[in-house]
């Protein structure tokens, strides 16, 4: 651990002073390349592992690279547990990965389909990607051949959780753990910015999905079941607000997403297992085109209060 310790020192030292667009333009080359080149990798039992939790397999040719991207904020407790159990299973999968876990750093409501639009887009200017699984920190697969690589894209990996006894509310449902290629996730313009607070975000990314006409894929039977982590709140309904957002979606579909977020520039550190994305978004501007549901005055309210997040951890 020492020697992982003094790799994260060396490599958060030269992500500091890199300019990642600089490497990515002018060397042809992605921050992993460098740190590769630069000796900060270590085999671990069969691993090649690079500080951030960046992953690849020593005795193959992985078919896909694929990062996962975890929305969090105050679940220390949940993400210990996520790492720990998720880092063997997508390990003997033998794909090449890296974990991002993209906090949100204000006491704003919840936004996680804003922070899974930067995770996307500050992983990118890190390393190349092949797929993005996005993942709720409280999800944990229970079935090592649900497949984490880029096959069979756009994906929602869950066919039952054992909060809802191992079964899915709705059809159509689209949220907790899913997959799109990178080519997908520019296609479909990304998450919308707009849904502050809990639920409908992945109802309307689906409504993207199916607009530009892919069809989603998903495990059969048990191959897709996970077991959800408790945490002490109650889930009420989308509130109203969300639920107009989402009715009259299609007239920010082409706007509002990857080519309109604006945040200020985030701190990334990589510590041992993930890359911490740690990020103050705010509220997006209202476009004067779009006719609904503007103004949504409860983007500021205290995230105490959003029935989005368990209290009391802070991410150290």
């Amino acid at each position: 651990m020492s020697t992982v310790g003094k790799m994260s020192r060396l490599s958060n030292k030269l992500l500091r002073e890199m300019n990642v667009t600089a490497v990515l333009k002018e060397r042809n080359q992605t921050a992993d390349e460098v740190f590769h080149d630069l000796g900060l990798m270590i085999d671990v039992e069969g691993y090649i592992y690079q500080p951030g939790g960046h992953w690849k397999p020593v005795d193959c040719d992985p078919k896909w690279k694929v990062a996962l991207v975890v929305p969090f904020r105050d679940r220390i407790d949940h993400l210990a547990i996520f790492l720990r159990h998720m880092i063997p299973i997508l390990q003997l999968q033998k794909l090449e990965f890296s974990i991002f876990v993209v906090e949100q750093n204000n006491n704003m409501s919840f936004n996680r389909a804003m922070l899974l639009n930067v995770g996307f887009l500050e992983a990118l200017k890190l390393t190349r990607y092949d797929c993005y699984v996005f993942h709720d920190v409280d999800h944990l697969a229970l079935n090592t051949n649900n497949y984490y690589g880029c096959d069979s894209m756009p994906r929602h990996f869950i066919s039952g959780d054992d909060y809802w006894d191992y079964r899915l509310l709705y059809d159509s449902l689209f949220g907790g753990v899913t997959g799109l290629t990178t080519s997908q996730m520019r296609h479909v313009n990304g998450f919308s910015n707009m849904y502050w607070g809990w639920g409908a975000e992945d109802d309307d990314i689906y409504k993207r999905v199916l607009a530009k006409g892919y069809f989603r894929s998903r495990p059969e039977g048990s191959v897709g079941y996970y077991n959800t982590i408790h945490h002490d709140h109650s889930i009420a309904a989308a509130s109203p607000e969300l639920l107009c957002l989402l009715e009259y979606s299609y007239e920010r579909t082409e706007d509002d997403g990857l080519n309109s977020i604006t945040y200020q520039e985030p701190d990334i550190e990589l510590t041992p297992l993930f890359t911490k994305i740690s990020v103050d978004i705010r509220k997006q501007a209202w476009k004067e085109k779009w006719t609904k549901c503007d103004p949504l005055p409860y983007a500021t309210q205290n995230h105490q209060n959003d029935g989005s997040e368990q209290n009391g951890n802070e991410m150290v």
